[in-house]
């Protein structure tokens, strides 16, 4: 599973060393902002991780019968938060979810709502439908051992003064090793709440839901972030939820598929979005964002095959393909930051091993990327 729980190793070794002292008290799992978006839609829109563990954004949409919920996050006790506040929004019962895809930080919360409201349906693409069957069971039961591993590993680098490479670790890296391990070790406490929920329902390329009063488009436009990606469009507001197939500063892309994210992309753009509510992220208001990535992904696509038809080890090809004119503009969105300050980086690694696979017919699933 990409970006949550197992590759936190590989997040530590791409950037968050780098980074400075973190400023949030709070926990990832304690905090998320309600944000008016459009009348009757509300999300929860999740503060960027001081840590390396994250939260997704979630979304109420609210109609004249029922309301749909985007995303349940991955942490049953900010589902269980969420639940309270939309109670006070509206008394409609929540009959619909729709994950957007696979990854746990999308989904863990899908038990606390299915709890709250019995019969929710629980809506995906039957790619995702049959990923979160799949590796649920198996990352709920195995991921607490791994945490208290890394917890381990983590404080043991820090007594040492040493990174798990053997660089001198200086005070902010520490600092923010500590804040990983201490993350980490609260989340934990997560664990022996969180069921096994999956969707109910999968689709393959469209569903629309009634609300009353207000038609919500379920779709999926291609593989991009995963191979299963369903978007969320509003038509009477204009309104666009991407999921992960965009993540704010930078995209995250393990088991991404590089060379057909530029494509699903651009139908998104080509639905003209007003508003645009990202995976995780503040909320857009027009698509320049969205045309960054799909640039970003064509050329490094482009890049990685010509230099992987030319014979290049991904290692040569990583030491070529810096796309340097990108990572200026991906940074300068990252700085008032200071843990995404190195967010290209988190991207660039695990993107350019996955545009390696698909230039050289070695495409992994994405489970085992």
């Amino acid at each position: 599973m990409r970006k949550t729980w197992r590759f936190i190793s590989l997040i530590i070794a791409i950037f968050l060393a780098t980074v400075a002292d973190a400023a949030e008290n709070k926990f990832v799992n304690e905090q998320y902002e309600l944000v008016p978006i459009a009348d009757g839609v509300y999300s929860f829109i999740a503060p960027e991780s001081d840590s390396g563990v994250v939260q997704s954004n979630c979304t109420v949409i609210i109609g004249a019968d029922s309301v749909l919920v985007v995303d349940t996050g991955q942490f049953p006790s900010l589902a269980q938060r969420m639940i309270t506040d939309i109670k006070k929004l509206t008394p409609k019962p929540v009959r619909y979810i729709v994950n957007t895809h696979w990854h746990f930080d999308h989904v863990w919360g899908n038990g606390a709502f299915r709890d709250a409201y019995p019969g929710v349906a629980i809506i995906s693409t039957e790619f995702t439908r049959q990923m979160v069957e799949s590796e649920g069971p198996k990352t709920i039961a195995n991921q607490p051992a791994i945490n208290a591993q890394q917890v381990a590993d983590i404080r043991k680098f820090i007594a040492a003064g040493k990174s798990a490479d053997g660089g001198t670790l200086s005070d902010n890296a520490k600092r923010s090793y500590t804040r990983l391990a201490d993350t980490l070790e609260h989340v934990n406490a997560e664990f022996p709440h969180t069921s096994h929920t999956p969707p109910t329902i999968g689709f393959e390329k469209e569903l629309t839901i009634n609300l009353g009063q207000r038609e919500v488009k379920i779709l999926w436009l291609g593989r991009a972030n995963t191979g299963g990606d369903a978007i969320v469009w509003l038509p009477d507001g204009k309104l666009l939820l991407t999921g992960d197939a965009v993540v704010y500063p930078a995209p995250f892309a393990f088991g991404s598929y590089i060379s057909e994210w530029p494509a699903t992309l651009q139908k998104m753009i080509d639905l003209n979005p007003a508003i645009v509510i990202p995976g995780h992220g503040p909320v857009m208001h027009d698509t320049t964002y969205l045309k960054l990535i799909a640039e970003m992904c064509q050329s490094l696509f482009t890049q990685v095959k010509a230099a992987a038809a030319e014979g290049a080890a991904l290692e040569a090809i990583r030491k070529k393909v810096t796309l340097a004119e990108f990572k200026q503009r991906v940074d300068a969105l990252a700085t008032t930051d200071l843990i995404r300050a190195s967010g290209f980086n988190s991207f660039l690694y695990p993107a350019t091993d996955r545009a390696y696979q698909e230039a050289t017919g070695k495409l992994k699933p994405e489970s085992e990327d």
